[in-house]
């Protein structure tokens, strides 16, 4: 390891906010979604047909809004071999909400102002060796949860300087972007299809006459 790279611990370059404890019957018809562990794919990614419509109570904090690009760690799992626990997805879309909450299952990680990017900072999360800490701090039976000491004491190797980083943080910055722009464009396209598929097996819409 290179002299000028050092021990650092997660918490003095990220922010930990915990999400909202919800009821039942706040989860109705709504144009605000709560993001849940059922976002989480278990293979990876962050899945729209997730999201749980909620008129939130008065008591949701401000901190407990997520907004595009904020990173997500799943600190609940309901599958015994944990492979949803540790995860950690940045909110990718909002999938046409006017607003997205996050449940208490979940953690918000939030760079610390001027000292990471968010798309820098989820790949950082999205690494195994988190994912491998993860695991070390994660009990329970029947659902599994990660003890709130996970982030905090997990620590990783970054360069005195974090201009150094700038490249990568661009190129990864890209990376996301790009990911982005095609989820909300087959989101759409989903959309139009939903629209067009009943009226055309319908009649609504005749094409026999175009040429292809």
């Amino acid at each position: 390891m290179p002299d000028e790279w050092i021990e650092t611990p997660l918490d003095s370059i990220a922010d930990f906010i915990s999400g909202y404890s919800y009821k039942g019957k706040e989860l109705i018809e709504s144009t605000t979604a709560m993001a849940t562990i059922k976002n989480f794919d278990r293979s990876g990614g962050f899945k729209l047909d997730g999201y749980k419509e909620i008129i939130p109570s008065g008591k949701l904090k401000p901190t407990q809004h997520a907004e595009l690009f904020d990173t997500l760690v799943a600190h609940t799992d309901l599958t015994q071999n944990a492979e949803v626990i540790g995860n950690a997805e940045l909110v990718m879309s909002k999938a046409g909400y006017d607003d997205i909450v996050f449940s208490m299952d979940l953690v918000k990680v939030l760079p610390k102002k001027n000292k990471i990017s968010h798309f820098l900072l989820a790949a950082i999360l999205q690494d195994k060796k988190f994912k491998a800490h993860c695991l070390g701090y994660v009990n329970g039976t029947t659902v599994l949860h990660l003890s709130k000491k996970a982030l905090p004491e997990y620590s990783l190797f970054l360069p005195r300087d974090m201009e150094v980083l700038k490249p990568l943080d661009e190129a990864v910055s890209a990376m996301y972007l790009q990911i982005a722009a095609l989820i909300e464009e087959n989101r759409k396209l989903n959309a139009l299809r939903d629209i067009l598929l009943p009226k055309l097996m319908s009649g609504e819409i005749d094409v026999s006459d175009i040429q292809i």
